[in-house]
């Protein structure tokens, strides 16, 4: 039974740069998934770069602390009408209303379509907030509405004792490579503790980019060069065959 690797890059729509560096690592790399950020304003962009590039899986990255939402979401704006990192401060407050973040996220679904002319191959989130026990359970049960694969943490999952009933993900979600650890020998690492788990299924997230003026703004900023020259290793590609995976985006989930 062949082991599948999904290398998925996050942050699509989020600039030219973000969309360019993800191409180019599907391209002349192994990435092989994207999710994209309908609510961005550079989301038509990677539209763009998705119709000529019909091999690359695009799910939806459902962004609930990044510019501003589709719908009101009167409880989670700033007085700007901006979006932000305070979700996880209402969270632990109790503040987050289950029915608004529903709204949203079938508005980002609908949203998808229009712009990519297709349904995503699967959903996950900017920032991991699908990840909260607060939320998780309106994504999943979204997600399995419309027979969509889930972007799945278990450690955050059995951490935070997030009870998951969908069986459309991967064996095994890492987010390690990230910031000044990102390395070739980093995602063979994380391959062989795949197999030290058995996972027949495995996503790995990263964030590869050229730079821009919002990029240059991002907290996450150079390491996103990085990246684009690791994920792009010839000689990277080799050892993630021979080591018998196979390099394949959510549809095959």
């Amino acid at each position: 039974m062949k082991k599948i690797l999904i290398v998925n890059a996050d942050d699509f729509g989020m600039s030219k740069g973000q969309n360019y560096g993800i191409v180019e690592s599907y391209n002349n790399g192994i990435v092989t998934s994207t999710t994209a950020m309908v609510t961005s304003p550079y989301a038509l962009h990677a539209a763009e770069l998705s119709q000529k590039n019909p091999g690359l899986g695009v799910g939806l990255h459902v962004v609930l602390t990044y510019g501003r939402p589709l719908t009101a979401m009167k409880s989670l704006v700033n007085e700007a009408g901006d979006l932000g990192k305070w979700l996880w401060e209402y969270a632990e407050k109790g503040m987050l209303k289950p029915a608004e973040i529903a709204v949203e996220l079938n508005a980002q679904f609908e949203k998808f379509i229009e712009v990519f002319g297709k349904v995503p191959t699967h959903l996950d989130s900017h920032h991991f907030v699908h990840m909260l026990p607060e939320i998780y359970p309106v994504v999943e049960s979204f997600a399995s509405s419309k027979s969509l694969p889930l972007r799945i943490d278990r450690t955050e999952a059995k951490k935070f004792n997030i009870q998951v009933s969908t069986s459309r993900s991967t064996n095994y979600f890492d987010s390690s490579f990230y910031g000044e650890a990102v390395s070739e020998a980093l995602i063979l690492q994380i391959l062989e503790n795949a197999d030290k788990r058995g996972d027949m299924s495995l996503e790995i997230m990263c964030h590869p980019a050229f730079l821009d003026e919002v990029i240059l703004k991002s907290s996450y900023c150079y390491p996103r060069i990085k990246e684009v020259d690791v994920l792009t290793s010839l000689a990277l590609r080799k050892e993630i065959i021979s080591c018998g995976y196979s390099l394949e985006n959510y549809s095959s989930i």
